[in-house]
């Protein structure tokens, strides 16, 4: 067990929101294991994914769509307008 299982200096929430908002077209629930698993050594469940997606949809970041058995995840409209507003 590496020591990026044991303790993360990221939250996983931060993390997932990074990648949903570099691609604002959608992204599916397998494509972030996967590159949670890649790009940032994280080995995460698929519960422990779900509790994270909650958490932001909850909160406004994100919307979740059920497409057959995955998900796909995009930023919220209200997030994206946050966004485009403060960069300009």
């Amino acid at each position: 067990m590496s020591k990026k299982t044991l303790w993360r200096t990221t939250p996983l929430f931060r993390v997932v929101i990074e990648e949903v908002l570099s691609k604002p077209e959608g992204i599916l629930e397998s494509e972030i294991i996967e590159i949670l698993k890649k790009r940032y050594d994280i080995d995460v469940s698929k519960p422990e994914l779900y509790q994270a997606l909650i958490k932001l949809e909850l909160n406004g970041f994100i919307r979740v769509e059920h497409i057959g058995k995955e998900m796909k995840v995009r930023p919220s409209k209200n997030m994206m307008d946050q966004l485009l507003g403060a960069s300009r």
